[in-house]
């Protein structure tokens, strides 16, 4: 009898065991369930910067040849980037340059026009995200032909 009391105490002692690993076992894939989802997540956010980066530069292309009218404007990237939209805001600082003896010859400098460009990306699982804010500035002289670059005296009017 006191045989038959061990071994029931032993298949006892063995199936607590399988429990017991079997809690640390799902413990641990949980953890490293929630650590592939965070680099996925991660993973995701890098590929919307790096896009976002692309679109800025482009942008700032565009608007080196043809400023934005208005001083603040929201829009898209059309149907090749239906998640991204972008927000860019204009401002003009004057330039204090000073000519040797302390003289201010200011009259023969154009104002610089000061760029803010914001990449926005939006879908289902992530909520107006600011991929990249950009500062740039664009300044006044001629780097194109009269035809293809507005003329910059007559934007500040």
């Amino acid at each position: 009898m006191k045989l038959l009391n061990n071994r029931a105490m032993a298949r006892g002692f063995v199936l607590l065991e399988v429990i017991v690993s079997l809690t640390i076992l799902g413990v641990a894939v949980a953890a490293l369930m929630r650590s592939f989802t965070q680099s996925f997540r991660a993973a995701k956010i890098m590929e919307i910067q790096t896009q976002a980066s692309f679109l800025a530069q482009q942008l700032m292309d565009e608007f080196e040849v043809y400023p934005p009218a208005e001083r603040s404007a929201d829009a898209g990237f059309g149907d090749s980037y239906p998640n991204y939209w972008y927000r860019v805001k204009k401002e003009y600082v004057t330039p204090h340059y000073r000519l040797p003896g302390g003289k201010n010859d200011i009259d023969r400098f154009f104002a610089t026009r000061m760029l803010t460009i914001e990449i926005h990306y939006q879908d289902a699982t992530i909520k107006d995200f600011v991929a990249t804010r950009v500062n740039t500035a664009i300044v006044g002289f001629e780097k194109f032909s009269q035809g293809t670059k507005q003329s910059y005296s007559q934007e500040r009017q």
